[in-house]
């Protein structure tokens, strides 16, 4: 199987493995490309197999351009949104974070990092 990597330290795929399979994995990448788009890209001409954010792939999977080997096997992120602390009360921070979270629907813990 030839793997599509984002790094030579295989960044994505690593958190991947360790995740469910509780070691590094022990494959070598075929090709090292540093754009996620660019890997969908060679993934949907049949060049490889990667681990990519399902926000990137939905539309080619929806589309029959790429598929999902393990669909019950997935990873979850926890994302931070920053901001300098005294725009804590900005309208337009405020905005953004109430589309956010209608948008996912998912409850959202704010970690403020001063700057």
């Amino acid at each position: 199987m030839k793997w599509l990597t984002y790094g030579l330290e295989l960044p994505i795929i690593r958190r991947y493995w360790r995740e469910h399979f509780k070691k590094r994995p022990d494959i070598q990448a075929a090709h090292v490309v540093p754009d996620l788009r660019a890997i969908l890209e060679a993934i949907e001409q049949g060049m490889g197999v990667s681990v990519l954010p399902t926000y990137l792939v939905q539309d080619s999977i929806a589309q029959n351009r790429s598929k999902v080997l393990f669909s019950t096997l997935h990873v979850s992120n926890t994302i931070y949104a920053a901001y300098k602390s005294d725009h804590k009360s900005h309208p337009a921070f405020q905005e953004i974070l109430l589309k956010l979270q209608k948008k996912h629907e998912v409850a959202f813990r704010l970690h403020a990092f001063f700057i």
